[in-house]
């Protein structure tokens, strides 16, 4: 009886460490691999699009690959190189073309399979799966 309790409270926390799309601070590292849309705010009025495609070629590293679409200055494509830190709950994004001193590093408050949210100072930015 007591060997059925422990298995049934393990399958209980097993299952309640998967997160889902409505925690509010789930970050799931593995996750951030595929295609994501920025969004913004409700009320925000944006000029364009901007994508994010990530592969990662470690668990802590990859490549980024951010396409602009702007209606102003046209198409753009950016290659960067991303490595997660403090246990995957920042992302520092660098140009390929530069050093790693003054990288932009955001703490990412969100990321799940559908979801994720990145904070820098006090601004945050939204993106969905693609």
């Amino acid at each position: 009886m007591k060997t059925k309790i422990v298995w049934m409270l393990f399958a209980a926390c097993m299952l309640g460490a998967c997160s889902s799309d409505d925690e509010l601070y789930a970050v799931e590292p593995d996750c951030l691999e595929g295609r994501w849309l920025e969004v913004y705010e409700p009320g925000v009025v944006s000029e364009g699009i901007v994508n994010y495609t990530f592969h990662a070629t470690s668990p802590t590293t990859g490549t980024c690959l951010v396409e602009v679409s702007d209606v102003f200055s046209g198409d753009h494509q950016l290659e960067q190189h991303y490595h997660l830190t403090n246990g995957g709950r920042h992302i520092k994004m660098l140009w390929t073309d530069f050093c790693a001193t003054g990288a932009p590093e955001y703490e990412i408050v969100t990321l799940t399979k559908s979801r994720m949210v990145w904070k820098i100072d006090d601004r945050k930015l939204y993106f969905e799966r693609r």
